[in-house]
């Protein structure tokens, strides 16, 4: 790497978020460092890794048009790696939107490291309406955060810019529930260090 990164800030960047190359014939690569992210490229294209307490991602980043003379990069998708969030906490925080209407709502889905189980945290609100909620932004520290979540009240769910500028940092997925009063709308998105990916629906990881 140094024979060709002449800037040491080019240097700085590839280590704290370097690009691989998946092996074809040797041992796949090992896995992420904790709480970082990474590029790989493979037979399919790119993708970007990331493993922390909580989740495992492996997400598209590009297709290749053509075949690469890459390792395979193996299923896209996201783990929780303490199993899938037990569904009645689903229906609280269902409940939960609903009731708030048409005041927003927030809570977050955290898995708690001494307990050894997914919990809901409500935060301390700080104000709310019918068109916004903002809140401590204030974890335990024996927990980590898994799912980010809050209501639109009566309107559609979509993530504004005020959620873009909030998400940028974390490892985490987002959702935003919407029409709280009728048939709900839903958006959802994984967060990984400032990077969004859309396709994942959060009611996906209960069960």
């Amino acid at each position: 790497m140094d024979t060709y990164l002449t800037d040491p800030r080019d240097r700085i960047l590839f280590g704290e978020t370097p690009t691989y190359l998946q092996p074809l014939f040797g041992d796949k690569l090992p896995a992420p460092a904790l709480g970082k992210h990474r590029f790989v490229m493979g037979q399919e294209g790119v993708v970007l890794e990331a493993v922390n307490e909580v989740l495992e991602v492996r997400l598209p980043v590009a297709r290749s048009i053509i075949p690469l003379p890459y390792g395979a990069l193996g299923e896209p998708g996201i783990r929780l790696r303490n199993g899938p969030i037990p569904r009645p906490i689903l229906e609280t925080i269902e409940y939960k939107a609903t009731s708030a209407c048409p005041n927003e709502w927030a809570g977050w889905v955290t898995w708690d490291n001494e307990q050894q189980c997914y919990e809901l945290i409500e935060p301390t609100i700080l104000s709310v309406g019918s068109g916004h909620v903002s809140y401590r932004n204030r974890i335990p520290r024996h927990a980590v955060l898994v799912l980010d979540l809050h209501s639109h009240g009566l309107h559609p769910a979509y993530f504004s810019e005020t959620d873009d500028l909030s998400d940028q940092q974390g490892f985490y997925v987002a959702g935003v529930i919407g029409h709280c009063q009728g048939p709900k709308s839903y958006a959802s998105r994984m967060n990984v260090n400032g990077h969004f990916f859309d396709g994942v629906d959060f009611r996906s990881l209960f069960a």
